[in-house]
């Protein structure tokens, strides 16, 4: 009888050893499955970081593209402008009226400047909207770059200002819109993200003097 209850004894230890083993191996699958959320946290994770790099893009990863649309006479409408985020590979497109002239015929327009018109430090962006008559009088779309939010923001009313000079000794800009013998000069400062104009002088010119 010792034997057989050794024996028995034994029997039942191996069967509970046997039982134990299997749920190891399911309490290890249930392990594979924490990996796996934790691989979908990951990755989300990772979409998060992404969108915060776009969010961060620096001013040197943006280029542009400028396209002059017409009508059924060749006049142009307006210019529209793709601001293109090289680190993200995203586009943005904007807008501005053109002056309603044939740009075949006349010079200027959709050509990019990317001057510091605002005095931060950083370049902006300028879209030409065409001459405005013989005398030049170009106008121009403006996108300021914006450090804190790492994107360009349109400046309203800026294509009212012709042949704009920035002089970055006075932080002004000088604008010139001449007429036949009359010339209209005017000069604007920032106050925030908006132009003020602060002086304005009408000039005659004399014939004799051209």
């Amino acid at each position: 009888m010792k034997k057989k209850l050794f024996l028995l004894t034994l029997a039942a230890g191996i069967v509970l050893a046997m039982g134990s083993c299997k749920n190891g191996k399911s309490h290890q699958s249930s392990d594979d499955n924490e990996d796996e959320v934790t691989a979908v946290d990951d990755n989300e994770a990772d979409e998060d970081d992404s969108q915060s790099a776009d969010s961060q893009a620096e001013r040197s990863d943006f280029k542009f593209k400028a396209k002059v649309v017409t009508d059924e006479k060749g006049v142009a409408e307006k210019i529209i402008v793709k601001i293109i985020n090289t680190a993200s590979g995203t586009t943005k497109e904007a807008e501005v009226a053109a002056v309603n002239l044939n740009p075949d015929q006349w010079n200027g327009f959709g050509e990019i400047r990317e001057d510091d018109i605002n005095f931060d430090g950083y370049p902006d962006l300028l879209v030409c909207c065409g001459p405005f008559n013989a005398y030049g009088n170009f106008t121009y779309g403006a996108w300021l770059w914006d450090e804190e939010q790492h994107d360009f923001k349109a400046v309203e009313g800026f294509d009212e200002l012709f042949d704009p000079v920035f002089n970055e000794e006075d932080k002004t800009i000088s604008s010139a819109f001449r007429m036949d013998d009359h010339e209209d000069d005017a000069v604007y400062k920032w106050k925030g993200d908006k132009l003020e104009m602060v002086s304005s002088e009408t000039f005659v010119y004399d014939e004799e003097e051209e």
